[in-house]
């Protein structure tokens, strides 16, 4: 049995991923989530009308993503999400598709290979991406790299790219993936995405899709892993302040003054939420929280329509000059029966949405879709939703690499996760789960093991 006990402050990805790491080190997490449910910004609700669990917006990983299929695979979820081979999508651009999709060829020459029939890029533009592409891959990223003082922008556009290439390329992958335009990303982060999404293992661009409800996959099942090896997860539990004792931080005690202890305290909420948890302020840990103040985040739109008939015919669609961006078709992602079709449409780096009335959204995409899809134009529309999620993600703006945290504080006893952490990856489910990682591994070495955690056969899948 677990001698060692952590509380863990937020039950998102990445407290549910620090309590998986520390049990399988033998240590017994506490989880105290404040929501009624687990998830953090990845969740889903029952839709009162049709009783189906649909998701806040359309979450998507890729096969780079490693550590989240390791952790999906712990809690026993590997057949609930699915991962494509290699990257493939249709791009519409004013009525014309042409596809990114590679080619079966090995290693990167398989991505790179994505470009050949790519005609919303002309022949120059396909060679200017090609040599940004290498310059790339050449381009080394050291600690006291200058490439977060620049945007990714400036850098491509002093690398050989122009509007019709970043328009109909570079900002295609960077806006979905990093939640912001790439006039605002550092140079330092859209290399580093870049590397290792395109210029790396032909699986790694993959498109990996969830195949259940976000709260299915992310919340119950680790709850179930998280309880039945003899952790603890309490929710609608809010946390006050931390609790410390002989100059460390020794537990929390809760809006309801509560005490909870435990031999390690982990803050896995935002960087918004940890800093007024910190005693006597930031200010007084040599700097160290510090430049977490200065985080600014990015907000996300999910724009959910039900058709009574299928509208778009495939699972995926990205379409350029238009506010659409890229558009899901749920039913078919999720292999559902219904005779009419769940589309979500996902606006990233949504600014210009966030405040729009829903009234206001309806007209402007459902006219959209008709536009751009035709069996829109006489499909009715059964229902219509929308969810804003107005601090999605964080934002990876030059200079913002500072304000990522290391997992293991200077007040002792005290420890940080969470997707805004120093990961090195952008705000993403894998970004997530390799900050509980880190954090549950740092606790390991300082407060000792318990007995090491061992699958059994039949958790094994053998």
């Amino acid at each position: 049995m677990p001698t060692r006990t952590v509380v863990i402050i937020g039950g998102g990805i990445a407290g549910l991923a620090t309590a998986v790491r520390l049990i399988q080190n033998g240590i017994q997490p506490i989880v105290l989530e404040k929501r009624p449910f687990l998830g953090g910004r990845a969740y889903s609700f029952t839709d009162s009308d049709t009783g189906m669990e649909i998701d806040n917006g359309q979450h998507v990983f890729i096969g780079a993503c490693n550590q989240f299929q390791d952790y999906i695979a712990d809690i026993g979820a590997s057949d609930q999400i699915r991962l494509e081979e290699r990257i493939g999508f249709p791009v519409l651009k004013h009525g014309t598709t042409r596809w990114i999709k590679a080619r079966k060829l090995p290693g990167a020459l398989a991505n790179l290979s994505a470009l050949f029939g790519y005609t919303h890029v002309g022949r120059v533009g396909q060679l200017r991406i090609l040599w940004g592409l290498l310059r790339i891959k050449l381009t080394r990223l050291g600690a006291n790299s200058t490439h977060d003082l620049i945007t990714f922008d400036d850098w491509l556009r002093d690398h050989g790219q122009n509007d019709e290439t970043l328009r109909n390329f570079w900002n295609l992958i960077i806006l979905p993936t990093l939640n912001d335009n790439i006039t605002g990303v550092s140079a330092l982060t859209g290399i580093e995405l870049i590397k290792v999404a395109l210029l790396s293992g032909r699986k790694n661009p993959g498109m990996g899709i969830p195949l259940t409800g976000l709260s299915t996959l992310l919340g119950s099942n680790a709850r179930d892993f998280i309880e039945s090896h003899g952790g603890e997860i309490r929710t609608g539990v809010d946390v006050h302040s931390l609790e410390i004792s002989d100059g460390r931080i020794t537990g929390v005690r809760t809006t309801s003054d509560e005490l909870v202890e435990g031999e390690a305290i982990v803050s896995a909420v935002p960087a918004a939420a940890m800093i007024p948890l910190i005693p006597g302020g930031s200010k007084g840990q040599d700097d160290f929280f510090t430049p977490a103040e200065s985080i600014r985040t990015a907000p996300i739109v999910a724009i959910h329509i039900w058709y009574n008939r299928p509208v778009v015919s495939e699972k995926i669609v990205v379409v350029l000059d238009s506010p659409l961006q890229w558009v899901f078709n749920e039913t078919d992602l999720k292999s559902r029966t219904e005779p009419g079709q769940h589309i979500v449409i996902s606006l990233s780096g949504a600014w210009e949405w966030q405040d729009r009335s829903k009234q206001e959204l309806r007209e402007i995409f459902t006219a959209e879709m008709a536009k751009t899809f035709p069996a829109a134009r006489t499909a009715i529309i059964e229902k219509f939703t929308i969810v804003k999620m107005l601090e999605a993600t964080f934002r990876v703006t030059p200079g913002s690499r500072r304000q990522r945290l290391a997992q293991r504080t200077p007040l002792p006893g005290f420890y940080l996760a969470g997707d805004w952490t120093d990961t090195g990856w952008p705000s993403t489910m894998e970004s997530a789960v390799r900050s509980g990682n880190l954090a549950a591994e740092y606790i390991a070495e300082d407060i000792g093991t318990g007995d090491q955690f061992t699958l059994t056969q039949s958790e094994q899948g053998t």
